[in-house]
């Protein structure tokens, strides 16, 4: 009986040790883990971040807007169901200088016929939700881009945006 007692002695002088081996590790990487990862998410360990990385290939910061031309509102009929609604979208386009500026305002009727035909052929399903706006903010990009030449508009922007 004392060699029992002699032998149980020193592992529970080891369990204690082992505990925080096989508890305390995992714990501890696990939050490192997640330490990590919340930095990365807030994005403290991004190093494009830096205002060499801001820069765009017009030698402008990106937070800067660019020169704006304001379209005049589009109201167009959409479609749902068996009845018809009516939506209005007010648009901006940034441009990438001035000169794009003058480019893009002797465009504007071909631009506006373009928009009022992509914006006709919407369905009320198409635009409801966030998702529909920023696919149609991404086809009216794409058709704008293709008719004033690549480069010369940079953005889109929804000034006015009504469902009825």
């Amino acid at each position: 009986m004392a060699k029992e007692k002699e032998k149980q002695a020193p592992e529970k002088i080891a369990s204690p040790v082992k505990r925080l081996l096989f508890i305390g590790v995992p714990v501890l990487l696990i939050l490192l883990a997640a330490a990590g990862t919340g930095l990365y998410l807030l994005g403290a360990l991004n190093t494009t971040g830096s205002a060499e990385a801001r820069q765009s290939d017009t030698g402008r910061d990106k937070t800067e807007l660019g020169p704006l031309v304001e379209m005049d509102d589009f109201v167009v009929n959409i479609v749902h169901r068996d009845s018809t609604r009516f939506l209005k979208v007010g648009i901006t386009l940034e441009v990438r200088d001035p000169a794009s500026r003058e480019s893009i305002e002797k465009r504007v009727p071909q631009i506006t016929d373009s928009v009022l035909l992509l914006l006709g052929n919407r369905k009320y399903d198409d635009v409801k939700d966030l998702q529909g706006k920023m696919q149609l903010k991404a086809d009216l990009l794409a058709k704008i881009r293709s008719l004033a030449g690549k480069g010369e508009v940079t953005n889109l922007y929804f000034t006015d945006f009504v469902v009825q």
